[in-house]
Parts: C-alpha cells; sequence; structure tokens
C-alpha cells in the first residue's frame, strides 16, 4: 500500500468516525433525521481530496527539519484532522454551489437536493418536491459547514503552540469569509454579465475564478497546513505564490471539463457549464472573440438554461472557432508553469516537496 493511499485511508477514517457519531446523535433525536446523515456520508466517500492532500503536505514540508519524530505524534493526528475538515467543508461548498448552479449531479449520481427531492416523490409526500429538495440541500450544506468546523477546532488543539493554533485558525476563518464572497461574485455574474460590457469580461471571470476557487481549493489549505507545522512568513508567503497560479490553473481546467469533459468521467452532463449559464474565462474570451450576431446568440443560450444537445453542441464549436479554447488551454499551462517555477524556489523538506509537485501536476493534467 503507497503512502498516499495509508494518508487517504486515514483522513477517510477520521471523516467515517466523526460521521457514525453524528449518525448517533441524529438517531436519538428522530430516525427521520437518517437521511441527513446517510447523504452527507455518502457525499464524502473518496474523490480526490486535493485540499486534503495539499494540507497534509505543506505542513510535512514546512516542519522545522530538527524536529523530533516522537513528538509529532499528536501534531500527525491534528494535521489529519485538518485535512479531514478541508474535506467537510468542500462537500458543504459542493451541496449550496449544486444547488444553486441547479446542477442535478454530482460524481454521477443525483446531488444532494435532488435525492431529496427524489425522496419526497416516492413516499408521496404533500408539498412541492422541488421545493422540498432544496430545503434539505441547504439544511445538509450548513450542517457541514458546522461539521467542518468542529472537526478543525478539534484539530487545532494538537499544535505546538497557541500563536500556531490561532494562526491556523485564523486562516480557516479567512478561507471560509473569501469562498462566500467568490461565491457570490459567481452567482452574480451569471445574472448580471449579460447587461455589462464585454471589456471587463474576462477580468470579472478571474476574480471569480480566484476567490471561489483558487484561494480555497489550493491557497488556504497549503497555508493551514503550513502554519500548523509553525512556518514563517517568508515560507507562508512562498506557498501563497505557489499555490494561487495553481488554483487557478486547476479552476481553468474545471472550466474546460465543464464543457469539454467526458460525462463518463467527470460525472456530469456535457457541457454542463453552459446549461447552467457559467460566465467563465472560457466564455468571456469567446463572447469577446466572435462577431456581434454570434455573441448575441451564445449569449441568449447562456440564459436559457435548457439547451438542446445540438445548441450545446453548436456553443461547443463557437467557442473552439473563436480561439478561446487554445487561449485558454494556454493561460492554464502558463499559470500551471508559474506555480511550478515557484515550488522549486522554496527552502521545504525535499520529500515533501516532491509530493506536492506531484500533486500539482495532478492538477494541472487532471481529466475529471
Amino acid at each position: 500500500m503507497s503512502e498516499r493511499n495509508s494518508l487517504l485511508e486515514l483522513i477517510q477514517q477520521e471523516i467515517d468516525s466523526f460521521c457514525d457519531d453524528k449518525r448517533g446523535q441524529l438517531s436519538e433525536i428522530s430516525d427521520d433525521l437518517m437521511p441527513i446523515i446517510d447523504y452527507t456520508q455518502e457525499l464524502l466517500q473518496g474523490g480526490k481530496r486535493f485540499r486534503a492532500l495539499f494540507a497534509y503536505w505543506a505542513w510535512a514540508a514546512a516542519l522545522p527539519r530538527e524536529s523530533d519524530p516522537g513528538e509529532l505524534i499528536d501534531q500527525a493526528n491534528g494535521i489529519v484532522g485538518i485535512s479531514s475538515a478541508l474535506e467537510i467543508f468542500h462537500a458543504a461548498a459542493l451541496v449550496h454551489d449544486d444547488l444553486m448552479d441547479q446542477s442535478d449531479t454530482r460524481r454521477g449520481k443525483p446531488a444532494i437536493h435532488k435525492r431529496f427531492e427524489h425522496m419526497h416523490s416516492e413516499k408521496g409526500f404533500l408539498g412541492d418536491p422541488e421545493r422540498f429538495g432544496q430545503s434539505g440541500s441547504v439544511l445538509v450544506g450548513d450542517l457541514m459547514l458546522n461539521w467542518s468546523s468542529e472537526v478543525f477546532g478539534a484539530a487545532v488543539t494538537s499544535a505546538p503552540n497557541a500563536e500556531i493554533e490561532t494562526s491556523c485558525r485564523n486562516e480557516f476563518s479567512k478561507m471560509r469569509f473569501e469562498v462566500m464572497a467568490g461565491q457570490y461574485l459567481d452567482v452574480l455574474e451569471e445574472n448580471a454579465a449579460p447587461l455589462r460590457s464585454l471589456a471587463d469580461a474576462v477580468t470579472k471571470a478571474e476574480k471569480v475564478m480566484l476567490y471561489k476557487t483558487a484561494k480555497y481549493s489550493l491557497e488556504a489549505p497549503l497555508l493551514i497546513g503550513a502554519s500548523f507545522a509553525g512556518a514563517d512568513e517568508q515560507t507562508l508567503s512562498g506557498f501563497s505564490n505557489f499555490g494561487i497560479p495553481l488554483g487557478m490553473a486547476f479552476q481553468i481546467r474545471d472550466d474546460i471539463l465543464g464543457v469539454f469533459g467526458d460525462p463518463e468521467v467527470t460525472g456530469k452532463p456535457a457541457g454542463d457549464d453552459l446549461r447552467e449559464g457559467k460566465r467563465t474565462v472560457l466564455v468571456a474570451l469567446t463572447l469577446q472573440n466572435s462577431s456581434t450576431s454570434i455573441a448575441r446568440i451564445f449569449n441568449d443560450l447562456l440564459s436559457e438554461r435548457d439547451l438542446e444537445a445540438e445548441q450545446i453542441q453548436f456553443m461547443q464549436q463557437t467557442i473552439r472557432e473563436s480561439g478561446a479554447l487554445e487561449k485558454t488551454e494556454r493561460m492554464m499551462q502558463e499559470y500551471g508553469d508559474r506555480a511550478l517555477e515557484v515550488l522549486k524556489t522554496l527552502d521545504l523538506e525535499p520529500q515533501a516537496k516532491q509530493k506536492l509537485q506531484d500533486l500539482a501536476e495532478k492538477v494541472i493534467s487532471r481529466t475529471s
């Protein structure tokens, strides 16, 4: 069994143990609450675990070289807890994101709001199944946000000193604040972009990308992990300079997969981001580099939300012919190259540094 798999198993065990405890607490209140933990625990199974892995290896890379292995046991348990908390937070964000985007699937299965909706219909409840599904998913997402804080709070108590614990809590709080800001900007752009100048479209899409994904998916886990190791300001700054461009590359890859990805691999329908009206860099470049008439049609289709396969194909073709796909792929590679160049300059424990490089390369080249 590889070192990576051992770490992922530890994180999964931590998550499962926490969920089992919550299952017991919920069952004491009412058996009717079981769908909440069933849906939550299933969503928390597996996944790429990029956030957890980046946090762990940033911690390992930033540890003082003279650390006594015997004194690191509590901290190692702590970083596994921190990594698990980041995965629970990510899952909560996915629940809310799927609801706001009206996305019906997640990892090839019904999204949480659709699972509650289906349960309502199957059991013959009164009222509106769709509204029931929406309400259920909001509550599940909120619970998971709370649970991520609970797991994180318990984990950082094993920090070497109060200063490090405070630093970790501050980074976690900053991450939650920024991702909510980015999420709102994303929703705003989906609704306001057609009324705004195309000249600012790429800049606004990049701002959404930075705060909704890049900082919380890559920079924040790196900073939290490194902070838990007691990293100094220079090292933390280096991790930011590595994490932000890598996070931008991560999101650009996600945007490309959201339009051109294989549904069998991504677990999402082909062209799902187009159906959701996502105002990504890919879309912004398409609009900027298309004729006025084509841009108008493309914009109108983005607002429809209920696109036929032929319309998706037309939009995919427009993206390619405008040169937007090529430009976006080049932008992704430039961000990825910048991140890897920064990583080379950082003074980190060599083996852990190599793990971070391996992870970064997977982020850039991933297919799902």
